[in-house]
């Protein structure tokens, strides 16, 4: 399965925000939203099918319908509230899928502020199998977080994906949590920050180069919103396994260290006050 985008369509959700069809191409993605709330769900429905175009995505509004269909149809990730009712409860649904040969190690998408704090889950939270997004989200938020999951079942079976961005698509926003390094196979992207209402511009990532590596090696959220600023393929690597492929990528490694060496010396400059 190959991820692509095209230029985004614009339509009115149902809760009367813009959302955008960015054309992502789906071999047989599936994918079930299990939300009490049933607006909410069919706000989530209408946002997964902008995501991944020709996806099938089913819903359920508790915790045992869940698991029922899940075993009837095994789906790429599960999207879901922590309310589910008090027949299966949230953790019930989780470790009856870890029972379960066909849903083990589904990822899972946790509509909430709150994480999960229970000891059994804090690896599958470490090892992004289990993410949370906040609420309220922006569209770009789901896209990339259902995204990373999709990403991580593919690696499963060393899949890795190519995603091309038109000019003036995000590639990820500041602050947001770091799932992924890219590698710039073609085009050009810009790093911006906002800072007293101002658009400041970081720098430009190149083909050859990395992006997004930073908030990988400190931990820490993303420092920079960082678009296409014309037509660009990159190759998406999640973190998790970033480390082993560039020592097993002699290429990789240099071109991390041209990246490294390079974001080094524009830092210098901006401190030194020379841009």
């Amino acid at each position: 399965m190959r991820l692509y985008r095209q230029e985004p369509e614009k339509f009115i959700g149902r809760s009367g925000n813009q959302c955008y069809n960015f054309g992502i191409m789906a071999d047989k993605l599936v994918f079930l939203v299990a939300e009490t709330d049933r607006e909410l769900s069919s706000q989530v429905v209408e946002q997964i099918h902008a995501i991944f175009e020709g996806c099938t995505v089913y819903t359920a509004s508790e915790g045992n319908e869940a698991l029922k269909k899940m075993r009837n149809v095994p789906p790429k990730a599960l999207i879901t509230g922590l309310e589910l009712g008090s027949k299966v409860t949230f953790h019930d649904l989780l470790r009856n899928m870890e029972l379960d040969r066909a849903l083990a190690g589904t990822p899972v998408l946790v509509l909430s502020d709150m994480e999960d704090s229970e000891p059994q889950f804090q690896g599958d939270l470490a090892r992004g199998r289990i993410k949370f997004l906040s609420k309220p989200w922006k569209n770009e938020e789901l896209a990339i977080s259902l995204r990373s999951l999709v990403q991580a079942e593919n690696l499963k079976n060393n899949i890795f994906q190519t995603i091309s961005l038109k000019s003036g698509e995000i590639l990820f926003l500041e602050g947001g949590k770091a799932d992924s390094a890219f590698l710039v196979k073609s085009g050009k992207l810009q790093a911006t920050r906002q800072l007293d209402g101002t658009t400041l511009l970081l720098g430009e990532v190149l083909p050859g180069e990395f992006v997004g590596e930073m908030a990988h090696i400190t931990g820490e959220p993303r420092s920079a919103d960082v678009r296409a600023v014309e037509n660009t393929e990159l190759v998406e690597i999640p973190c998790g396994t970033l480390d082993l492929l560039i020592f097993s990528k002699p290429t990789w490694t240099r071109s991390l260290l041209k990246t490294l060496c390079r974001r080094l010396k524009e830092a210098n400059l901006r401190k030194g006050g020379l841009v």
